[in-house]
C-alpha cells in the first residue's frame, strides 16, 4: 500500500496511473485529517504543500519519498520557481528523493534534467514545464521505488 499526499489537482492523474499498473494506493490532500499509526509500505509526497512530520514520516516500512518540482539540492523549498527565475536559470530539473525530518534534504534518488531554451519569465511558465516532467519522473520511478529497485 502506498499513501500519497498531494494537491487536489494531481489526484486524477496519479490515481489513473497507479490503477493502470495495479499498484494499491490511497491519496490524501490537506483537507484530510490523517491520524494513523497503522503501518503502510511507502509514503509519497507529490507537490504536497505541507511538511510531513513524525509520527507519520516513520510509519512507512519503506520510507517516504518526495517528488519535488526543482533540482535538489540547489533549489530547495517552496520558492524554487521564483528563485530560478531570479537566477535566469536554463539548467533545470525535477527530483525524487527520500524524506527526512528536514525540508528537501533527504538522499536524492533521481533527478530528471531539463534544458530550457531560454530563462523562464514567470512562475506559471516554469511551473508548467516542471509539473509536466515531474509526472513523467513519477511514472518512470514509482514502481521501482516501491519495489526498492532504486
Amino acid at each position: 500500500m502506498i499513501k500519497i499526499f498531494t494537491k487536489t489537482r494531481h489526484i486524477k492523474k496519479i490515481n489513473d496511473f497507479l490503477n493502470s499498473i495495479n499498484l494499491e494506493h490511497e491519496i490524501y490532500t490537506i483537507k484530510d485529517n490523517i491520524i494513523s499509526s497503522e503501518k503502510f509500505e511507502l509514503g509519497v509526497s507529490y507537490c504536497y504543500p505541507r511538511k510531513i512530520l513524525n509520527p507519520l514520516l516513520i510509519t512507512s516500512n519503506k520510507g517516504f519519498v518526495n517528488y519535488h518540482p526543482g533540482p535538489l539540492p540547489k533549489y530547495k523549498g517552496p520558492t524554487e520557481l521564483k528563485d530560478a527565475i531570479k537566477n535566469k536559470e536554463i539548467h533545470w530539473g525535477v527530483t525524487v528523493h527520500y524524506m527526512d525530518e528536514d525540508y528537501d534534504t533527504g538522499s536524492v534518488i533521481q533527478i530528471k534534467q531539463i534544458e530550457l531554451h531560454e530563462p523562464p519569465i514567470s512562475e506559471q511558465e516554469l511551473g508548467a514545464v516542471s509539473h509536466y516532467f515531474l509526472f513523467e519522473l513519477f511514472k518512470e520511478t514509482i514502481l521501482n521505488i516501491f519495489e526498492q529497485k532504486l
